[in-house]
């Protein structure tokens, strides 16, 4: 292995020169510590979706279907044919802990008359809206994206009970025609007012059909950018809005419960020290959100790296692309968005460096998983000191475990027996080497579902939404003040 190795950039030219120019005045060693400070204040930070329309047009439904709840489980929102939101109820996303979905109440009842509707509501609580209809346009839903966009948030159209729709129409069209035509409904009003959102036709109760799915993945895929895009907004005004505007900002964020006061002071204290406003904020999230992390897998010769990289990815070894990574060709995967895997095969070639060339080597990487082959020559053991002594995390990996129980099938009969024997005696070795990592994965990779695979990738997941935060500050440290 060469210690010069070429790694390709961590964030685009274009992202990083941005972040380049904010931070030029910046001590690259304060730079980690300012880096981390700002993103663990950010990494509290909430953001505020309501799911709104006429009373009965499926919201509740709607949340119901994202939440993946039945009507009847715990903690789903009330359904029915009469009005039973009766006031704006939070609801948690499930898979993104930084969202909120507010059901309203649904507008054009005698309880909420369509004039009063958006005070009583207070739009301006809310970063994002999802507005649903049923069966048709009307004048309220129209009503309410003036509203919307006239302060400027952005929007969803959800068309709900596509499924009652197409049963309706079926016998005048096909269902890809009576799909079409909704679908034109829908745009005609918002081309009308030269509007360009998603549209989505879906059903809360056959979630596998339609676009629900679509829904979904959009939502997913943006939400994070317009949390960065309010985050900055929301300093923008406190910071540089003059005093009405700071306060009411300030106050908004802390009447929804946004962040605590304590993240609200900091950011004002870290102002006042250094000047990081909201133009450098808004390049450090823009500038993170594109950071790739680099996890080297690091094995030796016939260890199963390869096969490993293949199966975090998502492919089997046979198929196309399979076996591609290399430690000068990374591999990625759809199931963990920017994230680079390297296969650093023949890793006792590593053994043969002083600690220091070594950890010149392993410094490259962010995050590191080593595979255990040889107990007796112990790499493994040598290679996570390196990496601790890097302040760096990792994860312990047996491969080939079924080979193991087959080795050790004649001395015990049950496989749980083997396995608990295994685990005893990694657990007395890592504690002998006083290892910080503690855990060892057994696995196969040729079997996602055996063993410990869905654990590791569990623990993986989890360990690189740790470490982003800190790979990156440390990153741009050492990057933006290298000389040309």
């Amino acid at each position: 292995m060469d210690s010069g190795l070429y790694m390709p950039g961590k964030i685009q030219e274009d992202r990083f020169n941005k972040i380049k120019d904010v931070l030029a005045s910046e001590s690259p060693e304060a730079i980690p510590h300012r880096l981390m400070s700002l993103l663990e204040v950010f990494d509290h930070f909430k953001i505020d979706i309501a799911v709104t329309g006429e009373s009965g047009a499926g919201k509740s439904s709607l949340i119901n279907a994202i939440l993946r709840l039945n009507p009847d489980d715990t903690g789903a929102a009330p359904t029915g044919a009469v009005e039973t939101t009766k006031q704006a109820t939070m609801y948690q996303h499930p898979n993104l802990p930084h969202v909120r979905l507010w059901d309203l109440p649904g507008m054009g009842t005698p309880t909420f008359a369509s004039k009063s509707y958006v005070k009583t509501m207070n739009f301006d609580l809310y970063d994002m809206f999802m507005v649903v209809i049923s069966e048709r346009v009307r004048e309220n839903n129209m009503l309410l994206i003036d509203e919307i966009e006239q302060r400027k948030k952005p929007f969803y159209f959800i068309r709900t009970k596509i499924d009652n729709d197409v049963r309706r129409k079926k016998t005048k069209f096909s269902q890809i025609r009576a799909l079409d035509q909704m679908r034109q409904d829908c745009e005609k009003y918002l081309k009308e007012k030269k509007l360009d959102t998603h549209v989505f036709l879906v059903s809360s109760h056959d979630t596998e059909k339609y676009e629900m799915q679509k829904l979904m993945d959009t939502f997913k895929d943006e939400i994070s950018q317009l949390r960065a895009e309010v985050f900055s907004d929301f300093l923008d005004k406190m910071l540089h809005g003059g005093w009405i505007k700071a306060r009411y900002a300030t106050n908004h964020i802390q009447q929804t419960g946004k962040l605590e006061t304590e993240d609200i002071t900091a950011l004002q204290d870290m102002y006042k020290r250094t000047g990081f406003g909201a133009a450098k904020v808004s390049a450090v999230l823009e500038a993170l959100s594109h950071f790739q992390l680099d996890v080297a897998v690091l094995g030796e010769t016939g260890s199963g790296a390869s096969t490993l990289v293949n199966a975090l990815i998502g492919l089997k070894n046979e198929e196309c692309g399979g076996a591609s990574a290399s430690i000068s060709n990374p591999a990625m995967s759809l199931g963990y968005p920017d994230v680079r895997f390297w296969d650093i095969s023949g890793i006792e070639g590593v053994m043969d460096y002083s600690m220091y060339e070594m950890k010149q080597v392993l410094n490259y990487y962010d995050f590191f998983i080593i595979i255990v082959s040889d107990w007796q020559k112990a790499r493994h053991l040598k290679l996570a000191k390196a990496v601790e002594e890097l302040r760096k995390h990792y994860l312990l990996v047996q491969t080939k475990i079924d080979c193991h129980l087959h080795t050790l099938s004649d001395v015990f009969c049950d496989e749980t027996e083997i396995i608990d024997e295994l685990r005893a005696q990694y657990t007395q070795e890592l504690q002998m080497a006083k290892l910080s990592e503690q855990q060892m994965f057994l696995i196969n990779s040729l079997d996602r579902c055996a063993f410990d695979f869905v654990g590791l990738e569990s623990a993986l997941s989890s360990d690189l939404n740790t470490v982003r935060t800190s790979a990156f500050a440390y990153y741009i440290a050492r990057t933006v003040k290298k000389p040309k």
